[in-house]
């Protein structure tokens, strides 16, 4: 092979398991450019120079060749994965049989005569060692090492962190637990339970799963078809797809600067919280600091009432700060309670105005002041009437018609330019979560005169954006709009209706909609600064700051060393 077409490839780790990853990459004609380690035997290994790396990985070059994790041992490869912010590659032995229907996850190896069947779907940071035979339609989760001579039958599901020992036969439709050890030449008959060790012939459990739980956290980047896919099937299995949250709303604030990444934290291998963010690069890039999305963020959990688990997060969170270079952390939080037990400094941002919606129509009327009603009054002289569109109905055409209201809104008030939605974002947002969404819209004859996005979480409604033309004004569209919302609402059994708040606490726009509930307790929207290192964050600032507080109450700009 031409050396200016080979593969160039990195390795981490020189020991025996990289001799046997050496012999596979030479086998398919690879180029080795580097070697890592943190506690290399020799500088040399394999006639390659090993490059030594801290243990906090800090020297560590993320940018570069694709990289291979030559680890056997899979706690230390898991750990590794989660810690470098690489691209990682899957290889396989030229001698190995991989059938064309089989799915092969990054970082995983396979090692010469393996043979891997129809339908097998293999994990990331996986070992298929030397002739190893993994039959149809197994299943086998990330940094399982399945060593040599192992069988595996059809339907086989192994769970993630298993060790399945050599010349050992797993026979079909089994499934091996979490990071459990099946011991050389036992055969299974058998489901194994999480963290059990089994061995014999037939197979005996002699050790079982420790008490306390297993927290694992895991940084993943949201680039590839495949990486989408395993977001937005995360969101919907386990968050019921909060729109705050979702990809399509995500990626509208990625650019080139601002890497689109999220935090998942695992109890006992099922998720529990996830958290997108921004990787920004600083300056020489370097350092980096972090900042979560635009609108209502934070930690996504299961169950934030328990703090327990927010503790843990936030633990595990600032220790991969620490080893990655990360200076500084934004979060902007939702209004869920999940602003508790944040390692950081909280700061009261703004007053949101968020209202109980009543049982009935009669209840909510009263609940309202007296300017909503006698707006609404006004309304109806006008003979404006009222369309909720939901799901599918939200088609081009009616997206189309929000949007030029919208715009015509956002030119009048002098908008900031972030706040000039594309009609193509809202397409993408809508067409992609339809059940998420609904538009309302209010129409003096056969005209739209005001227009409101609102976001559907279960029982919670949230006025996203909306806008009302002018020439209108008169007649109320928008009180009107909204006392028609939460008929519907009262109808659909919801329960909450967030509005938002103004642009300072107290300002115009915040008691615009506070009528509409005025006496309800208004939710307060947190975020979070967190000054990681210290001695960075005041050289990038070129001044010195104590905490971030120190920079708020100075510079009211956080990070101090991004202000305008």
């Amino acid at each position: 092979m031409d050396e200016s077409n080979k593969i160039k490839v990195r390795l981490y780790g020189a020991g025996g398991h990289a001799h046997v990853i050496i012999d596979t990459l030479k086998s398919n004609g690879y180029e080795i450019t580097d070697v890592f380690d943190n506690a290399p035997k020799n500088s040399l290994f394999a006639s390659l120079k090993v490059e030594k790396i801290d243990s906090n990985f800090k020297n560590f070059p993320n940018t570069g060749n694709p990289l291979i994790i030559a680890i056997g041992n899979n706690k230390i490869r898991k750990k590794i994965a989660a810690l470098l912010d690489v691209d990682y590659i899957s290889i396989k032995h030229n001698s190995a049989i991989v059938s064309t229907s089989a799915k092969i996850g990054k970082g995983t190896v396979i090692f010469a005569g393996a043979i891997v069947q129809a339908n097998s779907a293999i994990g990331e940071h996986v070992i298929i060692n030397s002739g190893a035979s993994v039959d149809h339609d197994a299943k086998i989760e990330d940094y399982v090492h399945i060593a040599p001579q192992v069988t595996l039958c059809g339907d086989v599901y192994i769970k993630e962190g298993a060790f399945i020992g050599a010349n050992s036969v797993i026979i079909p439709k089994i499934t091996i637990g979490k990071w459990a050890t099946v011991g050389a030449g036992s055969v299974v008959l058998e489901n194994v339970p999480d963290y059990a060790t089994v061995v014999g012939n037939p197979g005996k459990i002699i050790k079982r799963k420790k008490n306390g739980k297993k927290y694992d956290l895991y940084v993943k980047k949201i680039n590839t078809l495949e990486e989408i896919e395993t977001y937005k099937e995360l969101l919907s299995n386990y968050w019921d797809n909060n729109v705050y949250y979702t990809y399509e709303y995500l990626k509208y604030y990625e650019n080139e600067h601002d890497q689109l990444r999220y935090f998942l934290l695992n109890i006992d291998g099922i998720p529990n919280t996830i958290m997108p963010f921004y990787l920004r690069d600083i300056k020489d890039k370097t350092y980096k600091d972090v900042i979560t999305p635009y609108g209502y963020g934070g930690p996504l959990c299961k169950n934030c009432d328990d703090t327990k688990v927010l503790t843990k997060f936030w633990e595990l969170v600032d220790k991969w700060y620490c080893k990655n270079n990360i200076v500084s952390e934004f979060v902007r939080f939702n209004l869920n309670g999940n602003h508790n037990n944040y390692s950081g400094e909280l700061t009261e941002t703004l007053l949101n105005v968020k209202g109980e919606i009543k049982e009935t129509e009669d209840d909510q009327w009263t609940a309202f002041s007296t300017k909503v009603r006698n707006n609404y009054r006004k309304a109806k002289q006008h003979n404006l009437t009222f369309k909720l569109y939901e799901g599918n109905e939200i088609t081009d055409s009616v997206i189309e018609n929000f949007h030029k209201v919208y715009i015509e809104t956002m030119d009048r008030n002098n908008a900031k330019e972030i706040y000039y939605f594309p009609k193509q974002y809202f397409e993408n947002l809508i067409h992609a979560n339809p059940n998420s969404f609904a538009i309302a819209k209010s129409y003096k004859d056969n005209v739209v005169a005001s227009v409101e996005l609102i976001i559907i979480n279960k029982a919670t409604l949230y006025a996203f954006l909306g806008g009302t033309r002018a020439k209108y004004f008169e007649c109320r569209p928008n009180d009107y709009l909204r006392v028609e919302i939460l008929k519907w609402a009262t109808k659909n059994s919801k329960k909450y209706y967030v509005l938002g708040g103004g642009l300072t606490n107290g300002d115009g726009l915040y008691k615009s909609k506070k009528v509409f509930f005025p006496k309800d307790e208004d939710a307060v929207f947190y975020t979070g600064r967190k000054i990681i290192n210290k001695e960075v964050y005041n050289l990038l600032s070129n001044k010195t700051y104590s905490s971030s507080e120190d920079c708020n109450e100075e510079c009211n700009y956080f990070p101090a060393y991004r202000r305008p």
